[in-house]
């Protein structure tokens, strides 16, 4: 699971840290609905971005073409940071 979900509970005091992350840990991982619809959104998202530059004819394809690769970079961060599990 990224550290980065635990940034708030690591503002804490030293003694309290270890409890709300286990705390943040359980609700994360409780949270497997939305996990889980956000992951689907995301993949969809993903799918249709390499679609978008499959129009080689189009006079803007260069620009086309990497707006869409930087588009799935940001798109797979997301994905990753939304992997809950381990």
């Amino acid at each position: 699971m990224d550290s980065r979900w635990f940034i708030e509970d690591r503002k804490l005091p030293k003694e309290e840290q270890k409890e709300a992350i286990e705390q943040s840990k359980k609700a994360l991982k409780n949270s497997t609905l939305f996990q889980r619809r956000l992951e689907g959104i995301l993949q969809k998202e993903l799918e249709l971005s390499y679609s978008k530059e499959e129009n080689f004819e189009a006079h803007n394809w260069e620009v086309l073409h990497i707006s869409e690769v930087s588009r799935r970079k940001t798109l797979k961060d997301v994905l990753k940071l939304i992997q809950l599990g381990g």
